[in-house]
C-alpha cells in the first residue's frame, strides 16, 4: 500500500510537470540522462534569484548607462559544495589538540571526493550555459568552478539582467541592475556568478620611498638587517634558508628576470629558483604594477634563498582572482601563500565573499597557510572617509599582516623598536594618508581561534600579525621598469604591507623547515598556531615583539593585540621553538 501510494505520488507530481512545461520528460527523474533533460527543458520555468549578489559599494548610485554591443564576457560560475558541515566540523579537528585528526590534512583528489560539488549539478549548469549560447571553457578539479564565455545579450538572457554602468568614486564600472536570476532547479546549485560586474579592481599594497629611488645607499634595510631584526638570521644559521619547500604568489603583473638576478647577485648566494604558471591568457609582460611582482620575488629571497617560488600570473578581475585561488588550492604545489593584491571589502557581493572562503576553506583543509597584505591605506580601504578592511586579508582563513615602521640599534640589524606604521602627510592613496590596514569585518564573524588580551570584536578582526611595512625605512629592492615608478639605475627603497607579507611567508618556510627537521607536523594553516602562541601564559622565548605605540591613522597600537599591529611582529627563531611544544609529531599526522 505504501509502495502503490509512493507511486501516484510520483505520478501527480510528474503530470503536474508536464502540465506546467507542455511536453514529457524523461522517465527517469533521478538519472544523470534526466538532469541534462531538465536543465534543457527548464529554459524559461519560473526562475530564483542568486542571494548576496549585490556590491555594497553601489548601493544609491545612479545608473549612468547601459552596455551595448556583443563584447565576451568572461565568467567564473561557483558550484554549492557537498557536506559543507562535515567540512566544517574537519577544520575545527584539525586544530584539536585532542583530536586524531590534529593538523592531518587532506589532499585536494580526497577534498574533492568528500566537498566538491555533485557531478550532476556540473552538468545541469554546463548544459543551460550551452543552451543560453554561452561557452563552458573548463571545470576546476575540485567541482566548485565553472569557467564560460559568451556575448552580453547571451549573458543577460541567460542570468536574466541587464548590465549598466555606474560612476564609483573615480572610475566608470559596469554591474548588473538587479539581481541576477536563474531557473529554480538551478539556483541552489550555484553560488555565485563572477564576471557580471567589474567593481573589484585588485590593488597591490607598496609604497616606494619618495626620495630614494637611484641611491643605492640612502636609508633602507639590506635582507642581513631584517634577517637579524627579526630573529630570521638564526634560523639560516641553523640550516633553514627553505630548502625543499616552496611559496605560491598570486600575482597580477609581470617582472623582468634580469632584475632578481641583479638583486641576487648584490646580496644572495644565488638566483633564486621560481617557475611561472599563467591563466587566463595573462602574461609575463612588466607592466605598471611589476614592482609589486619583484618586491614580493626579491624579499622572499632575502628571507628565504632557498625556497622555491611559483608565480600565478593572472587577470585583475573578480573572475581572475577566483581562478588563481582555486588554481592554488588544486595544485597544492606550496604550504604557503603569499597575496599582496588586495580590494576594499565592500567592492565585492557577499556571495563573492562565499566563494573566496570556500577556496580558502580548502586550503586550510589541505594545510595550505595563506598570508595577505592588509593594504597601505590605514582604516580607511575604501579610499574614503569609510572605516573598512581589506580582502582578502580580512576572510578567517587568511593570516592578514599589518604595518609598522621599525627601528634597529645599528648597522647590524638588532632590534630596537617598532611603532605603527602610518604617514597623514602621504595623500597618493586614501584621504586620510597610508598607513597599515586594519579594522573590523562587516562581513566575517569574530573565529573561535581569534581571542585572548585585546581582543573584543563580535567580528574578524584585522591585521593577526605585522612586520615593517615604512617606506622612509624600507626595503632594498632593485627595479628597472620605468612603467612600474622604477628607476634606469634599479636601486630603490620600497616599504607598504606588501613588502611585510612576503617577509612573513618567507620566514614561515623557513619555520616549516625546522619543524621538519625537529620530526614536527607543519604550522598548517597558521592562525590557530599562532593565536594559540599568543594566547600561551608562558612561552619559553618571546616569539611576538608587542607594539604599543603609533597608529593606522585611526587605531592605536596597544598592549596586547590591537587593529593596528594585530598580535605583532616576529621573532622567527622564539617562534619556531615555542611551535615544538604545541606541534604533534609528524609521524602521527
Amino acid at each position: 500500500m505504501v509502495e502503490l501510494l509512493s507511486c501516484r505520488s510520483r505520478f501527480y507530481q510528474r503530470f503536474l510537470f508536464m502540465f506546467l512545461l507542455g511536453h514529457i520528460m524523461a522517465a527517469s527523474l533521478f538519472s544523470h540522462s534526466a538532469d541534462f533533460v531538465q536543465a534543457r527543458e527548464l529554459v524559461g520555468t519560473m526562475r530564483k534569484t542568486l542571494a548576496g549578489q549585490m556590491i555594497p559599494a553601489l548601493r544609491g548610485l545612479p545608473v549612468q548607462s547601459f552596455l551595448t554591443g556583443n563584447a565576451t564576457l568572461h565568467l567564473s560560475i561557483s558550484l554549492q559544495m557537498r557536506n559543507e558541515a562535515s567540512l566544517h566540523a574537519l577544520l575545527a579537528a584539525q586544530n584539536d589538540p585532542h583530536s586524531s585528526w590534529y593538523h592531518r590534512y587532506l589532499t585536494p583528489q580526497e577534498f574533492t571526493r568528500r566537498f566538491g560539488a555533485d557531478p550532476a549539478s556540473v552538468k545541469m549548469v554546463g548544459t543551460y550555459m550551452q543552451q543560453q549560447g554561452l561557452h563552458v571553457v573548463g571545470v576546476a578539479p575540485n567541482r566548485l568552478l565553472m569557467n564560460v564565455d559568451g556575448p552580453l545579450p547571451a549573458v543577460e538572457r541567460a542570468f536574466g539582467v541587464r548590465i549598466a554602468q555606474y560612476r564609483a568614486e573615480s572610475r566608470m564600472v559596469y554591474a548588473p541592475t538587479t539581481v541576477p536570476s536563474l531557473p529554480s532547479a538551478l539556483a541552489d546549485r550555484v553560488v555565485h556568478v563572477g564576471g557580471l560586474d567589474s567593481v573589484a579592481r585588485y590593488r597591490p599594497s607598496y609604497r616606494l620611498h619618495a626620495s630614494a629611488q637611484n641611491e643605492q645607499a640612502r636609508t633602507g634595510y639590506t635582507p642581513l638587517q631584517l634577517r637579524t631584526a627579526y630573529g630570521i638570521q638564526s634560523l639560516l644559521q641553523d640550516g633553514e634558508d627553505g630548502t625543499n619547500q616552496a611559496i605560491a604568489f598570486v600575482e597580477l603583473d609581470g617582472f623582468k628576470p634580469s632584475d632578481i638576478a641583479s638583486f641576487a647577485g648584490m646580496y644572495l648566494p644565488a638566483v633564486p629558483k621560481y617557475r611561472i604558471i599563467l591563466l587566463d591568457g595573462a602574461t609575463n609582460v612588466p607592466r605598471s604594477n611589476a614592482a609589486e611582482v619583484e618586491l614580493d620575488m626579491e624579499v622572499t629571497a632575502a628571507i628565504a634563498p632557498g625556497a622555491e617560488q611559483i608565480l600565478y600570473i593572472g587577470q585583475n578581475s573578480a573572475q581572475g582572482i577566483n581562478n588563481i585561488y582555486t588554481q592554488i588550492v588544486n595544485d597544492d604545489l606550496a604550504k604557503v601563500v603569499s597575496t599582496s593584491w588586495g580590494t576594499c571589502e565592500a567592492a565585492l557581493d557577499p556571495s563573492e565573499h562565499a566563494v573566496l572562503n570556500t577556496i580558502f576553506e580548502q586550503g586550510a583543509a589541505q594545510g595550505q597557510a595563506f598570508f595577505a597584505a592588509t593594504g597601505d591605506l590605514g582604516a580607511y580601504d575604501c579610499q574614503n572617509y569609510t572605516l573598512a578592511v581589506d580582502s582578502p586579508a580580512d576572510n578567517p582563513y587568511v593570516v592578514g599582516v599589518g604595518g609598522t615602521s621599525l627601528t634597529t640599534y645599528d648597522q647590524s640589524g638588532g632590534y630596537k623598536y617598532e611603532k605603527a606604521w602610518s604617514c597623514s602627510s602621504c595623500l597618493d592613496g586614501g584621504p586620510y594618508g597610508d598607513g597599515g590596514g586594519g579594522g573590523v569585518s562587516s562581513i566575517y564573524s569574530r573565529p573561535s581561534y581569534q581571542s585572548g588580551p585585546g581582543i573584543y570584536s563580535l567580528y574578524r578582526a584585522v591585521p593577526d600579525v605585522s612586520a615593517n611595512a615604512d617606506p622612509e625605512a624600507g626595503y632594498k629592492i632593485y627595479c628597472t621598469v620605468q612603467l612600474s615608478g622604477c628607476p634606469t639605475s634599479g636601486w630603490m627603497i620600497a616599504g607598504g604591507t606588501s613588502a611585510a607579507t612576503p617577509l612573513w611567508t618567507g620566514l614561515m618556510v623557513e619555520v616549516n623547515q625546522y619543524l621538519a627537521k625537529q620530526h614536527k607536523a607543519g604550522i598548517g594553516n597558521a592562525l590557530a598556531s599562532l593565536y594559540a602562541l599568543y594566547k600561551a601564559l608562558e612561552l619559553k622565548y618571546p616569539a611576538f615583539h608587542d607594539i604599543t605605540d603609533g597608529n593606522n591613522l585611526y587605531y592605536s597600537a596597544t598592549a596586547h593585540y590591537d587593529l593596528a599591529t594585530g598580535i605583532g611582529s616576529p621573532d622567527a627563531w622564539n617562534l619556531a621553538r615555542d611551535l615544538l611544544a604545541f606541534l604533534p609529531d609528524s609521524e602521527k599526522t
